[in-house]
């Protein structure tokens, strides 16, 4: 018994050490994770690194990188830009809300979405398009075949589109101008791409999107607007920034949105040089890049108590919706403080 016992008691005392070694290493390790976040996150922030400063931007894919490249604002920077892509608005926007950056540009609807959650963050420019097809480019959609025709028709239909965007925004509007209880659909949340995907396959009815996603569906793959946003009033777009970026980098901030304002201008100016290097950017066909640029650009507009009593219309109808729990005070989430630089490019560009 006692010669069976000893290699047992063996292998159990080498074992001890080894769980030692194991839990150093974890620990080790875990260390150097922790310390690269921080230099990170500090480095964005200014704390490390002795070369120019850098101004995080959140972005989607043929978003303002596409718009500040075509438009020569990127050429003469005095700082430095990282840019950090997202598929949607909502993941940006926990990014910016976490300070892993510091600006990134938003419709007025996933704004308030944020805002109201409990996010500290910021409007800080604000911008709305013009021009005949401004508001074509949000749009519900449906199969070329489908049966549903009217607003109405979508009473007891699945309707796809992002919790809180732009998208589910439109509906909302549309179906209040035409008398509609919004709780007569089922809303079905996908991002979009599962929501192109499920309307091709039928497994939804309707969906509601917005940018070069309506011209894909209407211009490549034959599908049909049911309705859209040109008949109403057209909204705005938010450049918001996180709330401590506001204080630490106001003069890059400041730098930063008078460039992407002089390249809107630029952009209305020359749109298809802008739709030849958006489609490069993206991958998209030339004539869908047009038609989102057409949709969807526009002049920077102050942020004022107009425009806050105008997004707190977006807090009523999420509210009314059971898409927000409450509505909350809207003017502490839009500073008009950077309306100066903004006035000032306007002046030169009139100059």
């Amino acid at each position: 018994m006692s010669g069976a016992s000893t290699p047992a008691s063996g292998k159990g005392i080498r074992s001890r050490p080894s769980r030692r070694w194991s839990l150093l290493i974890i620990g080790a390790l875990a260390l150097l994770v922790i310390v690269a976040l921080s230099s990170w996150r500090l480095a964005g922030r200014g704390a490390v690194d002795s070369g120019p400063p850098t101004l995080i931007v959140g972005d989607q894919r043929g978003g303002v990188q596409a718009l500040l490249t075509a438009a020569g604002e990127l050429d003469d920077v005095p700082y430095r830009i990282k840019w950090a892509l997202f598929p949607a608005a909502s993941p940006l926007l926990e990014a910016l809300d976490a300070g892993a950056l510091d600006i990134g540009g938003i419709g007025a609807a996933p704004f308030a979405f944020a805002y109201a959650s409990g996010a500290k963050i910021r409007a800080v420019t604000a911008y709305r398009p013009t021009g005949e097809r401004a508001g074509k480019a949000s749009a519900i959609v449906v199969r070329k075949g489908s049966p549903i025709r009217t607003l109405a028709d979508l009473k007891g239909k699945r309707v796809a589109t992002i919790r809180g965007s732009a998208g589910q925004d439109l509906v909302l509007r549309l179906l209040e101008r035409a008398k509609i209880d919004p709780k007569t659909i089922s809303w079905t949340y996908l991002s979009n791409g599962e929501a192109k995907a499920a309307l091709a396959t039928g497994s939804i009815d309707a969906w509601s999107t917005w940018g070069s996603y309506v011209g894909i569906a209407v211009l490549e793959d034959g599908d049909r607007v049911l309705a859209d946003g040109s008949a109403l009033p057209t909204g705005v777009g938010f450049y918001a920034a996180n709330e401590g970026t506001i204080t630490r980098k106001r003069a890059i901030l400041e730098d930063y949105i008078a460039r992407v304002a002089r390249a809107r201008a630029w952009g209305l100016r020359h749109p298809d040089a802008y739709a030849q290097v958006l489609a490069k950017e993206t991958g998209i066909p030339v004539p869908v890049a047009r038609f989102s640029i057409d949709a969807s650009l526009g002049n920077a507009v102050p942020i004022d108590a107009a425009l806050i009593r105008e997004q707190g219309r977006i807090f009523e109808r999420y509210h009314a919706a059971g898409i927000i729990p409450d509505t909350p005070k809207a003017d502490r989430g839009y500073d008009g403080s950077f309306n100066e630089a903004i006035r000032q490019v306007a002046q030169g560009r009139s100059g």
